[in-house]
């Protein structure tokens, strides 16, 4: 009997040590995969990461109860998003003006939040795909791509920006948009984790032909389009346009005036001079924390004058306050504005597309109850940016100028929206601020989501960023002109420009796609439900 009871011991901790490795093999997986996620996006180098990044994960998952996929996928969507989104930290701390402490607790929480868009797809697919046979390559993407297109991001960390700098891999974004792109690289996981599943047996290649035809077509239109579009813009006219990049400071309260400056007089209105002499046709400025031409008839008609005198036209944003004689209250908006070359207020265009928990907060904006009981426990965390009702377009120096604020650009549809209703002849014009994320990756990303905005929708683009990269995107995708970050610049750049641009496929019709996608997944699930057995 105690040889027995030996015996069982052993073999009991044999398995306990077998079933511990296995776990750990598993996280290790699931690390893997929120490491090659997190770096093919952070930096371009590691670009081809986002083709096969997920392989890992899918290997971690396979044959894990619901409850146990969620832990691994959810360690793969923390990673992910911790190191892909690690300038939210310093966001918070120099927005809010919030302590390590709290600033890195409110950072975890919306790195755990954020990740549950991966358990989403995981725990969808381990439950579904046991039901289906070589459908299984079309049911991965469909539930990755409705997965990022459902889930409620503040700034979603999509794998096709990661091939921004891929001209050939964005090119077919002017007809899918980037949900296309989404959609490529996670029929590319798939297959490569089918072919390595099934190895040693053999498989029919047969179910992978079509998906292996879709990424042909995908690169080879890519090489058309592209040659085409760098073809086409040759012949194009030029348009000299001045960029001014501050790299201000990042400031919680209204800054001072620089020493040998004023409100009146800015260093971007010395370095607007230096551009006009050097031939801009043209001058942007990038988004800033203040600057006080609304709030100030003295520096409204500073500006008026000076720029009448240089007889450039000149595109800047402020803080917009309205008040409501009304209802006795006020409202602050995100103005971007266009003074003439006569130096007059030609037109404005307020920021409809807001940032969630950084210039308004969801549920609590219209109800005053729990607004103030939130108010008493974060403060000044709830300071709300009302949203513009009405989209506008510039006419200047010969170009219809499309103006989109802060993060306006990463939104796809609001992008392809805006183009749509813009005439003949359009330009995208982003301009923002992005000291906030401090000398981190979060501006090189953002310039990376705005390049493929130029490409699904074939439109110039010219990024205008206060502390760089500011840059000029031309519709293929190329950039001819990039500064570099964290430096005072003033630089002029001479863009093509064709004033018969008329968006693309996708401006026309940018839900077409994704729509396609929700109907074939929703078929999926239909069929999933009829066919699984009972418990």
């Amino acid at each position: 009997m105690p040889k027995l009871t030996t015996r069982n011991s052993l073999a009991n901790s044999i398995l306990s040590r077998l079933s511990l490795m296995q776990t750990q093999w598993r996280y290790g997986l699931a690390i893997c995969s929120g490491l090659l996620m997190a770096l093919s996006v952070l930096e371009t180098k590691f670009y081809f990461f986002a083709w096969f990044c997920l392989v890992p994960l899918l290997f971690a998952t396979r044959g894990l109860s619901l409850r146990q996929c969620y832990r691994v996928s959810f360690l793969t969507g923390f990673v992910v998003y911790l190191f892909s989104s690690y300038w939210v930290l310093p966001f918070i701390i120099n927005m809010k003006g919030y302590g390590i402490v709290l600033s890195s607790l409110i950072s975890f929480l919306y790195w755990a939040y954020s990740a549950q868009v991966i358990t989403l797809i995981m725990v969808l697919w381990l439950a579904m795909s046991k039901y289906f046979v070589w459908t299984r390559l079309l049911l991965f993407p469909l539930i990755f791509v409705a997965a990022f297109a459902i889930f409620p991001n503040v700034v979603p960390v999509q794998l096709g920006v990661s091939q921004s700098h891929i001209l050939l891999a964005i090119q077919a974004t002017d007809i899918l948009g980037i949900y296309g792109l989404d959609f490529a690289i996670a029929l590319s996981n798939i297959c490569i984790y089918e072919l390595l599943r099934l190895r040693y047996t053999k498989p029919s290649m047969l179910p992978f032909v079509m998906p292996g035809l879709f990424l042909v077509l995908w690169f080879a239109y890519g090489y058309y389009s592209q040659a085409h579009w760098e073809q086409r813009q040759i012949d194009w006219p030029s348009k000299k346009i001045g960029l001014v990049q501050p790299n201000d400071a990042p400031s919680i309260a209204i800054p001072e005036p620089q020493a040998g400056y004023g409100r009146s007089y800015p260093p971007e209105m010395e370095m607007t001079e230096q551009l006009v002499q050097a031939g801009a046709e043209i001058v942007f400025w990038p988004e800033s924390r203040y600057k006080g031409y609304f709030d100030s008839t003295y520096v409204r008609a500073a500006y008026h004058s000076r720029v009448k005198q240089l007889e450039v036209p000149l595109i800047m944003q402020d803080l917009e306050r309205v008040n409501s004689k009304a209802s006795s209250s006020s409202k602050t908006y995100n103005t971007m504005l266009m003074l003439s070359d006569k130096g007059e207020l030609a037109s404005f265009y307020r920021k409809q597309k807001r940032i969630a928990f950084g210039e308004y907060m969801p549920m609590l904006e219209h109800n005053p109850m729990m607004r103030s009981w939130a108010q008493m426990i974060v403060g000044d965390f709830l300071a709300t940016i009302s949203a513009g009702q009405h989209r506008q377009v510039f006419s200047a120096a010969g170009m219809q100028l499309i103006p989109l604020i802060c993060f306006e650009i990463i939104f796809p549809e609001f992008v392809a929206n805006a183009a749509s209703q813009s005439p003949v002849g359009g330009v995208l014009v982003a301009a923002s601020f992005d000291g906030w994320f401090g000398e981190s990756r979060a501006p090189f990303q953002h310039l990376a989501m705005s390049r493929i905005r130029a490409v699904e929708n074939r439109l110039p683009l010219i990024h205008v960023i206060n502390n760089g990269p500011s840059a000029v995107v031309m519709p293929s995708g190329r950039v001819i002109a990039q500064t570099e970050a964290f430096k005072k610049l003033a630089v002029t750049v001479d863009m093509p420009y064709s004033k018969h641009l008329d968006g693309s496929v996708y401006s026309e019709n940018p839900r077409v796609f994704i729509f396609s996608v929700y109907g074939l997944l929703l078929m999926m699930v239909i069929r999933y439900l009829i066919v699984r057995k009972p418990s």
